[in-house]
């Protein structure tokens, strides 16, 4: 039940995010043309106008235009054409425009806050997979080292077993040999005192 729920949840994600970051409001949203044509030139748009809101946000005293700022800075953050799309960078923005007083909040924007939460959560959920697994990968490691350590100590021992057993014949035929001795001995011994 919870891998059929999981997966819906995945496709309602997804299809918001294709949704939400189609909706682009940059100032320069008219000249996509040039902007998929030249990706370095994209790249370097973003990063000018990121950095350029940024500014503003740490300078300007004046509510209305940080409101606004955090929000361009939220869409740039998770527009579809930029190369350096950072989704906790556009949910810090948007939570940052919703705490900001007087906010009048549109259901887009609300949609988007939703999908970057998701996005959030399965950032981490993967980061904790991703950990897990190291862990996991070197505790496979290290329970090879001792097995591979085990290994030689247990051909080791057959070794030093084949060995004693070896010697353990040897010392059989010699008590054979003894006790052969003995009775012939014993037997001399006897015609002797006859």
């Amino acid at each position: 039940m919870r891998p059929a729920i999981f997966k819906v949840n995945i496709v309602i994600f997804i299809s918001l995010v294709f949704v939400f970051s189609g909706c682009s409001h940059t100032t320069n949203s008219a000249k996509t043309p040039a902007a998929s044509a030249n990706p370095p030139a994209a790249e370097n748009k973003y990063s000018h106008e990121i950095v350029a809101l940024k500014s503003v946000v740490q300078q300007n005293s004046n509510a209305a235009e940080t409101k606004k700022a955090h929000l361009e800075l939220a869409h740039l953050y998770l527009n579809h054409k930029n190369p350096q799309r950072n989704y906790q960078q556009a949910l810090e923005h948007l939570r940052t425009y919703f705490a900001i007083e007087d906010v009048s909040i549109n259901e887009d924007t609300l949609n988007w806050m939703a999908a970057l939460k998701e996005i959030d959560r399965l950032s981490e959920e993967i980061t904790q997979a991703q950990n897990e697994l190291e862990k996991a990968n070197q505790t496979t490691l290290a329970v090879q080292r001792t097995n591979q350590k085990l290994t030689r100590e247990e051909i080791m021992l057959r070794e030093k077993n084949r060995k004693l057993e070896e010697s353990n014949q040897k010392l059989e035929k010699t008590i054979e040999l003894l006790k052969n001795l003995d009775q012939r001995l014993e037997e001399k011994r006897k015609t002797f005192t006859n």
